[in-house]
């Protein structure tokens, strides 16, 4: 089974997740970016796939986090962004 045909591109698939997606894209395979909101906060998340970086910040009522996490692949990315939106979501 190839897990590449479940899986879109990292901003197409944070996208689904956000309550409301407010921009999204990708500029040549470099970058990926992805900003919304999730019930009172607003979320922006940042997928660099060459260096396998995710850079996100979180912004809402008594909640302020910025933070840079070294994954080791798309996959691992889109599961460490649905763990941060859970987590809101509560």
């Amino acid at each position: 089974m190839d897990l590449l045909k479940f899986i879109e591109t990292f901003n197409a698939e944070i996208a689904k997740r956000l309550d409301v997606v407010e921009s999204r894209g990708e500029t040549n395979g470099l970058m990926e970016w992805v900003n919304g909101r999730v019930g009172n906060y607003e979320v922006y998340f940042l997928w660099f796939p060459k260096t396998k970086r995710l850079a996100y910040a979180v912004r809402g009522p008594g909640l302020r986090k910025e933070e840079v996490v070294n994954l080791g692949s798309v996959f691992e990315a889109v599961a460490y962004v649905e763990r941060v939106i859970s987590q809101l979501k509560k």
